[in-house]
């Protein structure tokens, strides 16, 4: 608790000044309406330390008093230290401010803080200065000396606020506090004269105050804490999540409050002739006789050269500053701005009229009273060609092109001299796209490797304008990051090696233009590869959950308009055949978003279209389930990129590209990215991955050692251990290992990475042993009991080692890894050959990916001399998966066999490319070409 503070301002549209407040506090008893707290005390604790919260009030046409009597107990140390003086805050040109009370009561004694003679002190501060706004507020401040814990400050105050403003009305809103609060014991208490026509209006569960009549005033109160809000789900539209509360109103209906403001935003004689406000309105009108441009620069007139400053001084808070003071101070806030603009359309002849907004709890206008504080903005409608435009002069951005636009308020109160009801704003899709994304990729090199790519990223309205500040402002390093934060997942996480920003002006966007090496997962589980580009179903899901019966009703909350547009322009490999599945056009409507798409393939170039437009409509409950069978539909239909009838497997064609030298320009892009940020690991990491992945292993350990001076981890030396293992060096590979270890002790994948390189290495007296630690601890032992078994097989002890997986199928029997784990332990080690073809049968049975155990049982059919069965196990298991390179050396193998000699050297050649040991591991089993 920082601070005791009683805010007396009512909303952001607050009350004018009346000449006859005070700007100090008075010092006196409360209103005879007042009926005071007499009752023992609360006992408080830490989790209600506001013992008492009372609040009363009294509504007398355009004056309301407001009575509050609160006591805070002081719990602990904690609570005291975190003490600040008693602040009552007030607006000295409407209001007053009356003490009534500041006592400590302490061990059932009252210390009378205003008997004693205690004076408040007032401050003028605009603590909201940053935000720029000037309230006007005072606040008088009350020291408290000698407060100890357990001591209960208890403190009553009535501020009584006038307004002409409202003709005569009257209004307030009353938050009710419910439980968990952290207040014990509370009431609220609304009276106002029988003959007032007050209206009122309860909000939240368990609100339901008590209502009579007494000596001419009708009395509503309350106890409060309430009982605790029914739970809701976090997409339900802001009505429903309005807190409790109460609101009372004396205007009629809505069209009364708006005739009554009406009047504050006239515009006649508000623009002098011959003064500079004038001079530029005429500009405006000599450009163009089209109104809906001349609409456009005079909105951008006063967004551009009028500043925002909410001036809450004097009739400030509800009364707009003319629009003269507002051109000759430059700035004005939401008020000034809107009268501004009312006054520069309508010598431009244009029909407009202010229109009340609430920023943020529109969808929640038609459920409330009419008051002035259910709203906290003003901004224009314009009407223009028979077409509404709202136009809000405190934004930025806004181009001619997006006047239509309508802003997410979802209700408006027109401010009309003959008055006007509450008006829904229209669904209307923007004319231009808020984001446009536009990607070209050009995977020409094949689709083994990651594509380059040219992205572009443009924006309108607000983000444009933020963007173009960050432009001006932030280092290169920062629009490094920020770069790759905005446009990583657009690009499956590529990389950037160079960006730009650009501003246009004319058309109000701001674009990130970037270059580098994106990431197109092609799929390869299919005989034929096929990438997915569908943006538009794939990720969707309809996650709208109102599964409880208390749920079932609410709507979904629809969320900001927005429309996105996404465009891919993808040049492949030249081959013929490609083919695209899936909805190539497709128009979708699905819960209140739009979703278009329009692909073309023309030969080797793919051009795509994608648009998403979220309305920000509303979805019914009962409107789910028949979005989500859309959903689960369009699903069925991915938009899909098919690789031609025989292309090349993702090995043969990395081969295939090295051969034709058709990598050059993505090791050059590779080199961009380093050169970009030279001092960071990142680019290195990113070209030593390439490397690897394209075998050859060298030269990703060059760039590993360079990304392990700028950046030492466990991860990357256990990635380099795995390189030097590739090639042959244990010795290095064992270093890295315990380097890894060193920064990460209990890395199990180090640990089996050790203990398969020491088996490797030859050293199987020490595999054994820390295979043996592992199986001590291990809570699932299968991995090291398989590490250990395949140590045992290579010291020649293969019977140990069948035994010891014949123990741990004991344990987890039927487990299909075991099983292809033995079996292969059996066929390398050329024993038990025909219980390891049982082993490997049963495993194909219960596996669900049975590659890896065709490819043992292919081992032990070939030790049985049985080749065409070993031939069959092998070419299913590379139908599966076709660039494993033990599969394709053990098929080359049968192939030279069989007398297929060019078939067998295609096989063993793009077996060794991808592993330089693969000779040498099968030469360990007794198998050579």
């Amino acid at each position: 608790m920082r601070s005791i503070a009683v805010l007396l301002a009512a909303s952001a549209l607050a009350p004018c000044a009346p000449a006859f407040a005070a700007d100090t506090p008075t010092y006196g008893s409360p209103a005879d309406w007042v009926v005071p707290t007499t009752a023992p005390l609360a006992i408080g604790d830490a989790s209600t330390p506001w013992v008492l919260g009372d609040q009363q009030l009294l509504i007398e046409a355009d004056k309301r008093s407001t009575f509050t009597d609160n006591a805070f107990y002081i719990a602990s140390a904690d609570s005291l230290r975190n003490w600040n003086d008693l602040q009552f805050v007030w607006h000295p040109d409407r209001d007053d401010l009356i003490v009534h009370r500041i006592e400590i009561i302490r061990d059932g004694a009252t210390i009378d803080l205003l008997g004693q003679g205690m004076k408040l002190t007032v401050l003028r501060r605009e603590k909201d200065y940053e935000q720029k706004t000037i309230d006007g507020l005072l606040t008088a401040t009350a020291s408290i000396e000698d407060l100890r814990v357990g001591d209960t400050v208890r403190f009553s105050v009535t501020t009584v606020e006038r307004s002409d403003v409202l003709a005569g009305n009257g209004e307030a809103i009353i938050d009710v506090q419910a439980r968990p609060a952290t207040i014990a014991q509370g009431t609220v208490r609304v009276l106002w004269p029988t003959a007032l026509p007050v209206k009122w209006k309860a909000f939240g569960k368990g609100v339901t105050p008590e209502i009579k009549d007494k000596g001419g005033f009708r009395i509503l109160s309350l106890t409060q804490p309430v009982v605790k809000q029914d739970e809701l789900p976090t997409d339900t539209p802001l009505r429903f999540r309005r807190p409790p509360g109460l609101e009372f109103s004396t205007f009629p209906g809505w069209a009364d409050l708006s005739r009554t403001m009406a009047p504050l935003y006239a515009t006649s004689g508000t623009i002098a002739d011959g003064g500079t406000l004038a001079a530029a309105v005429d500009r405006i009108a000599s450009a163009s006789t089209d109104p809906k441009l001349r609409a456009a620069q005079a909105l951008a007139l006063v967004q551009n050269e009028i500043r925002y400053l909410y001036n809450g001084l004097a009739n400030g808070n509800y009364v707009p500053q003319t629009p003269e003071q507002t051109w000759t101070l430059r700035y004005g806030d939401c008020k000034a701005k809107t009268l501004l603009l009312l006054a520069v359309l309508d010598r431009l002849g244009i029909e407009a009229v202010p229109t009340l907004v609430h920023s943020s709890f529109g969808d929640a206008l038609p459920d409330r009273l009419p008051t002035l504080a259910a709203f906290d903005h003003v901004v224009v409608q314009a009407r223009i060609d028979g077409t509404d435009y709202w136009l809000d002069g405190t934004t930025a951005g806004t181009h001619i092109e997006d006047l239509a636009d309508v802003p997410p308020f979802g209700h408006a109160l027109p401010l009309t001299t003959d008055g006007h009801t509450l008006a829904a704003l229209p669904v209307r899709e923007p004319a231009r796209p808020h984001i446009q994304i536009a990607i070209d990729y050009d995977q020409s090199a094949g689709s083994a490797f990651p594509p380059l790519f040219d992205i572009d990223f443009t924006v309108r309205g607000e983000l444009a304008a933020r963007i173009a500040t960050m432009k001006a402002q932030a280092t290169p390093d920062q629009l490094r990051d920020a770069a790759q934060a905005a446009l990583g997942n657009l690009i499956n996480n590529g990389q950037i090696h160079s960006r730009t920003i650009e501003v246009d002006e004319a058309n109000g966007t701001t674009t990130v233009r970037a270059s580098g090496i994106g990431n197109l997962i092609w799929r390869r589980d299919e005989p034929r590869p096929y990438v997915t580009l569908d943006g538009l179903v794939q990720d969707f899901d309809v996650r709208a959950d109102r599964a409880r019966a208390a749920w079932r009703d609410i709507p979904v909350a629809g969320g900001p308009s927005s429309l996105i547009v996404r465009k891919i322009s993808l040049k492949l490999p030249d081959r013929a055949g490609y083919s695209t599945e899936g909805d190539a056009q497709a128009n979708l409507s699905i819960a209140g978003i739009a979703l278009r798409r329009d692909a073309r393939l023309d030969g080797a170039r793919l051009e795509q279209r994608e648009t998403i437009w979220s309305s920000g409509v509303e979805v019914a409950a009962a409107d789910l389930p028949a979005a989500r069978a859309q959903v689960a539909a369009a699903k069925q239909r991915l938009f899909r990129l098919r690789a031609p009838e025989g292309a090349p497997t993702r090995v043969a064609e990395i081969a295939e590209a090295k051969k034709a030298g058709r990598l050059a320009p993505l090791l050059a892009a590779y080199q961009k990215a380093i050169d970009d940020d030279p001092d960071e690991a990142n680019g290195y990491l990113n070209r030593a991955a390439f490397y690897a992945g394209i075998f050859e292993p060298r030269a990703a350990i060059a760039d590993v050692d360079e990304a392990l001076k700028r950046e030492a981890d466990a991860d990357t030396f256990l990635r380099r251990a795995g390189l030097y293992n590739a090639i042959g060096d244990h010795k290095r590979a064992l270093a890295d290992v315990d380097e890894a270890l060193q920064l990460d002790p209990g890395s199990e994948s180090a640990l089996a990475f050790k203990i398969e390189t020491l088996t490797d290495a030859g050293r199987i007296d020490e595999a054994l042993a820390l295979a043996d630690e592992q199986i001590a601890t291990a809570k699932d032992r299968r991995g090291w009991v398989t590490l250990k078994a395949e140590a045992l097989g290579k010291a020649g002890r293969a019977d140990e080692g069948t035994a010891l997986l014949d123990e741990a199928l004991v344990e987890r029997p039927g487990d299909p890894g075991l099983l292809n784990n033995l079996c292969w332990l059996k066929g390398t080690r050329s024993v038990a050959l025909e219980s390891a073809l049982k082993d490997c049968t049963r495993a194909i049975e219960l596996t669900d990916s049975p590659a890896a155990v065709l490819d043992s049982r292919a081992l032990v059919f070939y030790r049985l001399g049985r080749l065409e069965e070993a031939r069959a196990d092998l070419d299913a298991a590379l139908k599966l998966h076709p660039d494993v390179p033990a599969t394709l050396f053990m098929r080359g193998i049968v192939r030279l066999r069989e007398n297929d000699r060019e078939g067998a050297q295609g096989d063993l050649a793009l077996a060794r490319m991808q592993s330089a040991r693969i000779d040498s591991i099968y030469a360990g089993y007794g198998i050579k070409p």
